[in-house]
């Protein structure tokens, strides 16, 4: 392995692999981030839900972007992945785009005002999972199903020394339920030379996970 990509692979060994520092949300272990095949993997593990059947579907919206739902076998639980092609992303024709909010109407972690301008919202069967497109910023919110009893909040992920997005737990509602996870990304970020020459190495080597 020359030299140079040896250099690389260290220099974003903290980004890959592991989440960023962030809390522990209950039930939940991630995100976790990875390159793969020219991709960024996101891999989010739902430690208290059971699913009988998974499989492989597009993003809605997008052309090679997908997401992935399994059996978790290390933690018991289901394993939920996300495979998101950047230029695929950023190139999303979301239209005039509206004001958007959590699929209940509440507000958006981190957010001002707790709605996002000029975005498109997309709800799924799948998991109920909603994705959300702008021309800056690319999210999905999970609903975990469980009561949280109060624990929520947003916190930045950053990477390489980078902000490249928000994570929120969103807490349940008086009545126990509307909790979830969502995680929001900066397109632009992901526009990094560091990041956009892995994404190339990655992509030219297929078979390895950065």
């Amino acid at each position: 392995m020359k030299l140079w990509f040896s250099a690389l692979l260290l220099l974003f060994a903290a980004a890959c692999g592991e989440a960023p520092k962030l809390p522990e949300i209950p039930g939940v272990k991630g995100p976790l981030f990875h390159l793969v095949d020219g991709k960024v993997m996101i891999t989010v593990k739902l430690l208290n839900a059971q699913f009988h059947h998974g499989g492989r579907l597009p993003i809605p919206k997008t052309r090679a972007s997908y997401f992935e739902l399994s059996s978790n076998l290390e933690d018991g639980g289901s394993l939920l992945v996300f495979s998101l092609d950047v230029a695929d992303l950023q190139n999303m024709n979301i239209g005039i785009g509206e004001g958007n909010t959590l699929p209940d109407g509440r507000a958006i972690p981190g957010v001002a005002g707790g709605v996002l301008t000029q975005s498109l919202r997309v709800d799924t069967e799948l998991l109920d999972m909603s994705f959300y497109f702008s021309k800056t910023l690319f999210g999905f919110f999970i609903p975990i199903g469980w009561n949280t009893n109060g624990f929520g909040g947003s916190w930045s992920v950053v990477i390489n020394q980078k902000n490249v997005g928000i994570l929120g737990a969103v807490p349940s509602d008086d009545h126990g339920k509307g909790a979830g996870v969502m995680l929001f990304l900066r397109l632009g970020q992901l526009q990094d030379p560091q990041i956009k020459k892995m994404l190339r190495l990655s992509k030219q080597n297929p078979d390895l996970v950065f």
